[in-house]
Formats: structure tokens, C-alpha cells, sequence
């Protein structure tokens, strides 16, 4: 019946239906389509109604289930001349079993020459018994086989009884948790994810051969290969690695769902076995070590383990063909729909950008389909490029090593404890070591702007967990449940660029890896390192009382939170505006490799040319007056305190404006209703020019009676700030104080120097207009 089945699945993937649907269509019961379409002995009528339900002519599959019926038309003697080991003699007694109708009882009563108990026909079938001679001989003869198949099947026996090596086939357990078994089929699980359950393992044992100190260690070095069948689907998954290889104990706990086992719980959660059968319906896992004398080998059959309450498979031994063979191979076969989707070019991409770091470090070489994957890099701004803020020089990279704290770490599953613990919560050894909790790597800028391709990968273990992660970039105090969004918010389409590589090994993740435990103590601890408590930005974190933060992140907030062309803000232009979509085929160049643009060379050019090309543009002046609206300047206000010492007045190139800026936070509540905060309000004063002013001192006196406006941060006089330093195109906010009784009207005096001329203008603010206006 494997043709038939395969037919019935490949009539039911044209047509694009579940089984759910294919029940409406048939009128049948889902586990008749279903055991249908995986191998099982079917009746005549529900494989046509199958077919017919999928839209398809039912003589495409009668001769082939024909054939599966007729007597001793599921095995030839062909067939069983292939049968070489004991696994594959138990996989071929139980599918003689499901495609005759056999029972336990029918073959128990058919004995004659050797007596089948039910219980030990059980016990052989699923492998907790060895499987003598005589004991096949009356199987084969109970099930009706004729003299020469019955031969065919003793000979298969004599063949895998001289492959066997003189070592006991130990039966093992290797039975899953409830909640894992009852969803199995529903798992929320990529097909990548799957196969990156191998690489995690080989990269576990690796991990575990190099903590025993057994000398330098080689990369793991890791193929895939998806073999397609006749019509060009995928047939089988195999995944290969020459690493140390496992004992039948490791085996056993690395096939066990949700086990534990040696060296590699760092890497591995659900077990190789849940990850394979995931994938297919048949897992075949083979390995060894170099010093062993045979190849251990375990075979899970979905369909077999289904019926077996105790999930217990045997663990046998095939010879070696050469003392030094070591490794392990994982085949998959008869594929479940989530196997068949997988596609080589998308797999080698997801696994280059998951194992980016392990393989730039050359700790790790995979191979799908027999090509390399790449590594997926970062294209970002070398750490020498800097740009200038009033705080000072910030680098477009910021490193960080940072060690939290010392906690225990478990030698045998890696697990983290506390520093009082006396063993392992996780699988009870008493092998703790003391490792420091450390949070490693960089913070930097893309070359580009993107509005999803930035953010911060963080890595476990060399494995990338969350890929460019955004949730650093808000903020939320301890009494607001509602998250600010700090960037991007001034980019074009609120794109961003910031990027960065966050080592924290310590952190716990989900057990599907796709995230980590962000409601742990550990990853509050991260979050700390790399943006502080407070807000990204300085005004902000005054307005709230928090100190000025100066985590990394933070950093490259205040200097490149704006994407402004030219080198101020390190952003590509032509002269006239910024060229994102041009930067952004730049990047695309830099991700296939092209030489050209590996470096940042060609970005900083074109921002560099943008500052030249704006420079040799003649600059026109703005009023200050022009700005507000009203003015009672005279005609030396543009010419200021220079005027009285230099016979030729100058023009100033800086051009400093100001305007009122008000404010009020508005948050939705959990029962959806909103609460408004106090106005925030703010003398907002920009320098559009192309020189920057120096030495600014900003003056704000009330016209007429009341309570003067205020700078609440402003050393000395009150009502007057200094700014040492506004560069040109940029832009500053300072916190402003209204008493209740301020008049609606105030004078503004700006004063600032260039090149040791000093210049002045003045102007009138009205508070009550709306500033949004």
C-alpha cells in the first residue's frame, strides 16, 4: 500500500485540501482518509471516493492497489531480498501486518509449528524482544506467505544475524510528556526550525567534547540533502555531521522528547526525535563514536509509537566498515506536508542568517544540497566613523562587554542556577561550575534605512534567537502599562537603522527558541545594559526626573536618531535630499557579495559629496520676525553687536529660529478610556543655516504684568539658557515653565558668535496660539 498512499498524497496536495475538507467532500471520517493516505490496508470504495474527493480519475491508483491486495502482492521476494538488519526486518513484519488485516489474535490462532502468544508477538513487533528464527518462520507461515517468500524472509534473518555484532540490543523508553504528544501534529514549528534541532545537537556535542578538554576542536561540519523522487517532490530528508558522535545512552537522550542529555540541553529543547517526526513519519537515527565497535541505530515509526501507550523503542548495531567511522545520520522519511514544503535556496538563507556568527567564526560549515551556506552580514558603519552632538563625539559603533553577575552552570545540560545551588533544577547533577553572567557584542548604524530590516539580533549560544528585535527601541515607566515608541520617529515613513549582535547566554528562551523568557529577572538585566531605565532621549528623561542616559543605545539615539543627509547624521544624499532607496540597493549589492560595497566607502562619499554640493549653494536669510509671525525689529538686529565694530557687516550663515513647542501625553487606559497628562512645554530653537553658532544664549522676558516664563534646568538667571554649541540643521529643545499668570506675550533674544563676530535677533511668542497650527 506505500504506492497507493503516496498516490493519495500527491492527488491530495494538487487539490489543496485538508483532511477536514476532504471529509465534507468524501462524506468519510478523518482517520480513514488519513490512515489511507499513510500506508494503511484500505478498502477499494474509500480510496475511490479519495480520489474522486480530490478532483481526480480513481484509475490512476486501481492497479496499484490491485496489486497491494493481492495475495503476497505487498512483498515480493525482491523486496525482501533488501532487508539487511533487524530494524528493517521489524518495520517489514508490521507493514505485512497493517496491509493483510492481520490481528494479534488471527496470527496467534494461525500458528501451527511454533506458538505466537499475543503478548510476545506484541513485545517482538515493537521491538522490546529479540527476534529469533523460529519465532519469523511461524509469523511469516500465520500469515499466509508462500515457500518461496517464506525462504526469502529466513534469509533476510541469517543476513542481519551476521550484520549484528555480539552486543545486546538493550530496550529503551523514550516516551514524551502528554502535552507534547497529544499535539505532535500541530507543533508550532518551521520546517527550518526542525533541521536546526540537528545542527543545535551536533553543535552541543561539539560544545561538550571541547568543555572535556580533548584538545583543539574542529568546526562542526554538517550536510543536508533533500532527495526528490520521479515526479520532483521531496522524498526523504538526510542530515549528516562527522562530530563525536553519541553512546547508546545519548542516543537515547537525544532522541527522547523533552530530554535531557549531555552537552547539548544548551542547544536542543523537544529531542531530535519530536523535531524529525515533525518533518516525517519515519526518523532513522545512526551514529557513533570513533572508539565504538558499531553504529547504533533507532528507528521511530509515527505510526507504530502511535499505538504504543509506552513509546519504547530498541537501540541496535550495525558493524563498521572502518574502525575510525564517527558521526551521526538522520533520515527522514515519508514526509508529512510541513517536510514536503522545505525548499533549498529559503533554507540555505534562514540558516545562514540563524548560524551567522558560528559560521563567520568558522565554527561551523553547512551544506544544503551540496551548497555552502554564507553567513548572513551585518552592513554596517565601520567603527571609525563618528559624528559630532553637543555632548560630544558618539562612534556609529558601540561595544559592549558587560558581566551581570556569577551564577552555576550545570557541566552535564548547561542549565543556569542560582549561586546557592546545590544541584541542577533542571536534570539534578551536582556537576555545577561557576560561569559569570555576561552580556557581549555591539550596537552600531546600518548604512541604510529600512522599515523592518534593522533592529538588534540577540544570540544564545552562537544561535541567533530573536532576529533584529525592535523592543529595545520603547519605553515604559513602573506606574504605565503603555510602551513609548522612542524610534524611529523622525525618519521618512518612520524607517530605522540602528542595529546591533547581543550576546547573553545565561538568558532562558522559549522552548521553541524563537524568542527569549522576557519576563525573567535575567532579561530585565539585559535590557538594562543596553538602554538604560529611563528614556533614550535627554529632554525627556529630565521632564520625568530620570538621570541622563548614557547607555549605548542611548548614545546612538542622540547621534543618529535623525536621518538628515550629509555627514552630520551619516546619511548618503545628492545634494539636494537624501538617497534611501539608492543606499538601499547599495545594501542589496553588499548582501550578494559584490566588492565594491563591502566597505562603507561608497556611503560615506556620497554623504561627504552631499555636504560639498550644499556648500557652494549661495545661502538666503530668513527674518526671525518672518518666523513668528510678528516682528518690531529694527533694521541692525540682523547685523547685532557686530555692527559697532566692524565697518562691513557680514551676513551671519548660521540661521537660528525659535518657536513654542506645548505638548500634553494622552494614554488609553486598560478600560479604553483616556487620560490626559500635564502640557509639556518647550522653546524649540533650530539652526537651519550652514555654520553653526556658537556660544548661544537664549533670552525670554514676559510683556507685562505676571509670572515671567522660566527655565527650570538654566543655571543662574531663570529666565535665560546658554548653549555652547548648535550645529548647523539641527535642532534643540529646552524645557520651558509657564506660571498660571504669564502673560500671552514674551520677547525672545537670541544672541550666539561666528568666527568671533557676534550677531543678535529678537522676536515676539505668543503662548496662547496653538503651537500645532
Amino acid at each position: 500500500m506505500t504506492e497507493v498512499a503516496r498516490q493519495l498524497r500527491l492527488v491530495r496536495d494538487r487539490a489543496g485540501l485538508t483532511y477536514a475538507q476532504l471529509s465534507c467532500e468524501t462524506g468519510l471520517n478523518q482517520t480513514s482518509l488519513y490512515r489511507a493516505a499513510n500506508g494503511w490496508r484500505t478498502a477499494w470504495p474509500v480510496v475511490e471516493a479519495f480520489v474522486r474527493g480530490c478532483g481526480a480519475d480513481p484509475a490512476l491508483v486501481r492497479e496499484h492497489w490491485q496489486a497491494a491486495t493481492a495475495p503476497g502482492g505487498s512483498f515480493g521476494v525482491s523486496q525482501i531480498s533488501d532487508l539487511a538488519t533487524f530494524p528493517q526486518i521489524l518495520e517489514a513484519m508490521n507493514t505485512l501486518r497493517r496491509t493483510r488485516s492481520l490481528s494479534l489474535r488471527g496470527l496467534s490462532a494461525a500458528a501451527e509449528a511454533w506458538p505466537l502468544p499475543k503478548s510476545t508477538l506484541s513485545a517482538v513487533l515493537r521491538g522490546r524482544m529479540p527476534l529469533r528464527k523460529d519465532f519469523l518462520r511461524a509469523f511469516v507461515q500465520a500469515a499466509g506467505v508462500g515457500p518461496e517468500q517464506e525462504a526469502a524472509w529466513i534469509a533476510a534473518w541469517e543476513r542481519a544475524s551476521r550484520a549484528s555484532t555480539s552486543h545486546p540490543q538493550p530496550i529503551y523508553i523514550v516516551t514524551p510528556s502528554h502535552a507534547l504528544l497529544s499535539t505532535l501534529s500541530d507543533l508550532p514549528l518551521a520546517d527550518w526550525s526542525c533541521l536546526a534541532e540537528f545542527v543545535d545537537d551536533a553543535l552541543g556535542r561539539q560544545a561538550h567534547t571541547s568543555d572535556l578538554g580533548a584538545g583543539p576542536v574542529p568546526p562542526v561540519e554538517l550536510s543536508m540533502s533533500l532527495n526528490v523522487d520521479a515526479e520532483g517532490g521531496i522524498e526523504s530528508i538526510v542530515v549528516r555531521d562527522e562530530g563525536p558522535g553519541m553512546n547508546d545512552t545519548e542516543l537515547i537522550g537525544a532522541v527522547r522528547a523533552g530530554g535531557v542529555r549531555r552537552g547539548s540541553a544548551r542547544h536542543s529543547n523537544i529531542g531530535l526525535g519530536l523535531a524529525g517526526l515533525r518533518l516525517g513519519s519515519v526518523v532513522t537515527v545512526r551514529t557513533a563514536r570513533r572508539e565504538a565497535a558499531a553504529w547504533s541505530v533507532v528507528v521511530l515509526d509515527l505510526r507504530v509509537l502511535a499505538g504504543d501507550s509506552s513509546w519504547s523503542v530498541s537501540v541496535v548495531h550495525e558493524p563498521k566498515q572502518r574502525q575510525d567511522e564517527h558521526g551521526t545520520e538522520i533520515i527522514i522519511r515519508e514526509l508529512r506536508d510541513v517536510g514536503r514544503r522545505l525548499r533549498p535556496q529559503r533554507l540555505r538563507q534562514k540558516l545562514g542568517d540563524v548560524y551567522d556568527h558560528l559560521i563567520r567564526e568558522d565554527s561551523l560549515r553547512m551544506i544544503v544540497d551540496g551548497r555552502l551556506v554564507a553567513a548572513r552580514m551585518p552592513c554596517a558603519w565601520g567603527s571609525g566613523r563618528t559624528v559630532q552632538v553637543r555632548e560630544g563625539t558618539i562612534a556609529a559603533r558601540q561595544n559592549i562587554d558587560v558581566t551581570l553577575s556569577t551564577a552555576l552552570q550545570c557541566r552535564d545540560c548547561s542549565y543556569y542556577g542560582s549561586w546557592d545551588a546545590d544541584a541542577c533544577s533542571e536534570c539534578g547533577s551536582r556537576h555545577l561550575v561557576p560561569v559569570p553572567e555576561r552580556v557581549w557584542g555591539w550596537l552600531g548604524v546600518q548604512r541604510y534605512l529600512h522599515s523592518t530590516d534593522y533592529g538588534i539580533d540577540f544570540y544564545r549560544f552562537g544561535r541567533k534567537i530573536s532576529a533584529r528585535d525592535k523592543s529595545m527601541f520603547s519605553w515604559s515607566d513602573d506606574d504605565s502599562d503603555e510602551a513609548l515608541l522612542e524610534y524611529p520617529v523622525d525618519g521618512p515613513g518612520h524607517q530605522g537603522r540602528i542595529i546591533g549582535e547581543i550576546h547573553c547566554d545565561h538568558v532562558p528562551v522559549t522552548w521553541s527558541k524563537d524568542a527569549f523568557a522576557t519576563d525573567t529577572a535575567q532579561w530585565r538585566a539585559v535590557r538594562r545594559v543596553l538602554r538604560g531605565s529611563g528614556p533614550l532621549g535627554t529632554q525627556r528623561s529630565r521632564s520625568l526626573g530620570y538621570p541622563v542616559n548614557d547607555s549605548p543605545l542611548a548614545a546612538l539615539f542622540r547621534g543618529f536618531r535623525r536621518c538628515d543627509p550629509g555627514l552630520r547624521f551619516l546619511v548618503p544624499g545628492n545634494g539636494r535630499q537624501a538617497i534611501h532607496e539608492e543606499a538601499r540597493c547599495w545594501g542589496r549589492a553588499f548582501r550578494q557579495g559584490d566588492p565594491g560595497f563591502q566597505s562603507d566607502e561608497r556611503w560615506y562619499e556620497a554623504a561627504s559629496q552631499h555636504d560639498m554640493m550644499r556648500q557652494s549653494r549661495p545661502v538666503v536669510a530668513k527674518s526671525f520676525g518672518d518666523l513668528l509671525g510678528q516682528s518690531d525689529t529694527s533694521a541692525d538686529q540682523r547685523t547685532g553687536d557686530a555692527a559697532g565694530k566692524h565697518a562691513s557687516v557680514r551676513t551671519p550663515q548660521a540661521e537660528v529660529q525659535c518657536v513654542y513647542v506645548s505638548e500634553r501625553k494622552v494614554q488609553v487606559t486598560k478600560k479604553g478610556t483616556l487620560r490626559y497628562g500635564a502640557a509639556d512645554h518647550r522653546l524649540r530653537v533650530r539652526n537651519t543655516g550652514t555654520a553653526p553658532a556658537e556660544r548661544l544664549r537664549i533670552t525670554v522676558q514676559q510683556v507685562g504684568e505676571g509670572g515671567p516664563p522660566r527655565f527650570p534646568g538654566a543655571a543662574g538667571q531663570p529666565h535665560e539658557e546658554t548653549v555652547e554649541r548648535l550645529l548647523d540643521r539641527t535642532h534643540l529643545d529646552l524645557p520651558l515653565a509657564l506660571p498660571p499668570d504669564t502673560p500671552p506675550k514674551a520677547l525672545i533674544t537670541l544672541r550666539w558668535e561666528e568666527n568671533g563676530e557676534a550677531f543678535k535677533t529678537v522676536g515676539f511668542i505668543n503662548w496662547e496660539e496653538d503651537p500645532s497650527e
